[in-house]
């Protein structure tokens, strides 16, 4: 009986709760200052070479440690609040073009438990019809991408800036948004979305961390499909890529003939040279660096099919069927070669 009450009493010891009293400055630094992060792929992430890359990426002043947690997770731990935020703040990150997704600590909290499934991205929106450019337009696009973040209209309308810039919080669960049609003034059109800093993604299905090689949904679709939903049309171009393109630069291997190179520099794509769509041709004035005309501006460029559908404005802006034209056109031509033998 004696042993049962010690037992019992032990028990209840253990079960009490022993409050931690510890230094309320040490316990801000490590609870507030840590991330939990991942990589969005199945590969093995090399720790040591994982550590050098990420630590000369983000230079952090007061250091940073990063500890493998197990089961694909790493442990960020700063040590300065700036140096934190700056890493959040320039998300997506990337270790051999695998995604880094990143989610703060806070005291308490398993980083094992935390959901790691949103990443933040500057997103493009390209081809917005002229005067629809505004943050509430912004914002609606921001939350059909994903989740609206923050517009960027610093510096709309300066050097190639001709597209809306908004910062959105992406679930990796989910296809990348391609498109969304928008009406101005009863007209439907088609906006783009091009995303910045883009990592590794599926062609097939357009979600994040594999390619469509590995891709589930195409292995469980049973067959071999050549159609592909997404391309590398949503990879937004560096900046450094867009400032440092050139129409005057001369590459190595265009050969030394200058009429050869300015054909194929101030002409434009062509159908022959891979372009599909020879409407698209345009051809850029050697001076300016830019086209006057505009894309499909070239007559030779129009198929028969065009011609036949391309509607002529006769006299006081009426219409003629092609049977009024091709009769007077024997007309002139029986005039013409009437004149031409009297002449003789």
């Amino acid at each position: 009986m004696e042993t049962k009450l010690a037992q019992l009493s032990i028990n209840e010891e253990e079960e009490e709760i022993l409050q931690i009293q510890g230094d309320q400055r040490l316990q801000t630094e490590v609870g507030d200052y840590q991330l939990v992060g991942c990589f969005l792929t199945a590969s093995v992430i090399k720790l040591h070479a994982m550590k050098s890359t990420l630590e000369n990426l983000w230079h952090p002043i007061c250091g940073v440690q990063i500890r493998d947690l197990g089961e694909k997770r790493y442990l960020f731990k700063f040590f300065h609040s700036m140096d934190m935020e700056r890493v959040l703040k320039g998300l997506p990150w990337t270790f051999n073009n695998h995604l880094l997704i990143l989610s703060k600590l806070r005291r308490g909290e398993d980083p094992l438990k935390i959901p790691l499934v949103h990443v933040p991205f500057w997103v493009q929106i390209h081809e917005v019809p002229i005067g629809l450019f505004s943050e509430s337009l912004a914002r609606q696009l921001g939350n059909f991408i994903g989740n609206f973040l923050e517009y960027d209209g610093s510096d709309l309308g300066k050097e190639n800036r001709n597209f809306m810039r908004v910062r959105v919080q992406i679930d990796v669960r989910k296809p990348l948004r391609r498109k969304k049609q928008v009406m101005s003034s009863g007209v439907c059109s088609y906006v783009k979305f091009k995303y910045e800093r883009l990592s590794l993604f599926c062609f097939f299905c357009g979600r994040l961390g594999h390619n469509d090689s590995y891709c589930e949904t195409k292995m469980m679709m049973g067959t071999d499909l050549t159609v592909m939903g997404w391309d590398l049309s949503l990879r937004a171009p560096s900046r450094r890529a867009l400032s440092l393109s050139s129409i005057w630069l001369r590459e190595e291997g265009e050969g030394d003939s200058v009429g050869c190179w300015r054909e194929n520099k101030f002409r434009g794509p062509s159908p022959r040279s891979g372009d599909l769509n020879g409407s698209m041709q345009e051809k850029i004035d050697p001076i300016l660096g830019f086209s006057l005309e505009g894309k499909g501006s070239e007559m030779n460029v129009l198929m028969d099919h065009d011609l036949e559908d391309e509607a002529v404005m006769g006299e006081e802006g009426k219409k003629r069927n092609r049977g009024e034209m091709e009769g007077q056109n024997c007309l002139l031509s029986a005039a013409t070669k009437r004149l031409a033998d009297r002449a003789q």
